[in-house]
């Protein structure tokens, strides 16, 4: 094809070969109007992606040049919609279901260039953010502020967040129509908010040693070090984590260890029972622990 065309893959203008095409023609002999419409599946001669280009044309569709000459022009469309600059993330599994509807929304109206509807749908991604995370008291600049002292942002990303907050405030409120480049910025921001809030940690998990500063997890680490031929044996506790001990904070290992005699004692974890030997504690391994997930 003479002409290049956006990569959504390669992320710019490539050149692409023709895989199919249909043309079409049509007219109005009353009055004198000309269409053409022509479909082309296309493949990047770079990366292969396969992208659908429609383009159209009609009389109606014309302009006089410098010189003064007429001319037609026509509009090209490449299928799927891409973001030109920014990116979007790949992941949006992982994004609790609001969350996710308002993002994917976001994003379609970046791509169909919406530029006040995507302002306005970055806004409500902060909103739906402070909800999910229960801080719900005050107004949007007061639960932002709250995202921050409450400890999930640091203080230079809440501050961020008011640009947003700004920008979406103009769109909806006083129908200003923002810079596409305003919104591939403010995008990065509520991609890495999003990326830091609810996708990196799952991404890591089981991959590379992180701290476990909650009980639940404390319980996982330690089934998971319990295997076979451990049964009817003895260990402390610092034996059966071996070096994964080192994930637990300190402060956390005691208040941790003392839930877990509660749990033995009451019969709610029936699978470890308690032996002492001097001023020791030692755990019997009584069975294996059922769905004994490898995530460490």
């Amino acid at each position: 094809m003479d002409k290049k065309y956006f990569c959504r893959n390669c992320k710019g203008l490539r050149n692409h070969k023709e895989m199919f095409s249909k043309k079409t023609r049509g007219e109005d002999d009353i009055d004198y109007f000309m269409w053409i419409e022509d479909y082309f599946v296309i493949e990047c001669l770079g990366c292969e992606t396969i992208s659908f280009l429609r383009i159209y044309g009609d009389t109606d569709m014309s302009y006089y040049d410098d010189e003064g000459k007429h001319q037609y022009y026509f509009n090209e469309y490449i299928y799927p919609e891409y973001i030109e600059k920014g990116n979007e993330i790949e992941r949006i599994g992982y994004l609790p279901k609001k969350i996710k509807l308002i993002y994917e929304e976001t994003i379609d109206a970046l791509k169909s260039n919406s530029y006040i509807l995507t302002a306005g749908g970055l806004r409500a991604i902060i909103e739906a953010i402070c909800n999910h995370l229960k801080i719900k008291k005050g107004n949007l600049e007061e639960r932002i502020d709250s995202l921050h002292s409450k400890s999930h942002l640091t203080l230079s990303e809440s501050k961020r967040l008011h640009s947003i907050r700004f920008l979406g405030n103009d769109a909806l409120h006083e129908m200003e129509i923002p810079k596409k480049e305003q919104l591939y910025i403010l995008l990065e921001i509520v991609n890495h908010l999003l990326l830091n809030l609810f996708i990196n940690d799952k991404l890591i998990q089981g991959k590379v040693d992180t701290v476990i500063d909650n009980y639940d997890e404390f319980i996982r680490l330690l089934n998971n070090k319990i295997k076979k031929e451990m049964l009817e044996k003895h260990y402390t506790l610092n034996q059966l984590l071996g070096n994964s001990k080192r994930l637990i904070a300190k402060k956390n290992f005691s208040i941790f260890e003392k839930k877990l005699i509660e749990e033995i004692e009451n019969g709610e974890i029936d699978y470890l029972s308690i032996t002492s030997k001097n001023t020791e504690t030692f755990y019997k391994i009584e069975k294996e622990p059922e769905l004994s997930l490898h995530w460490f």
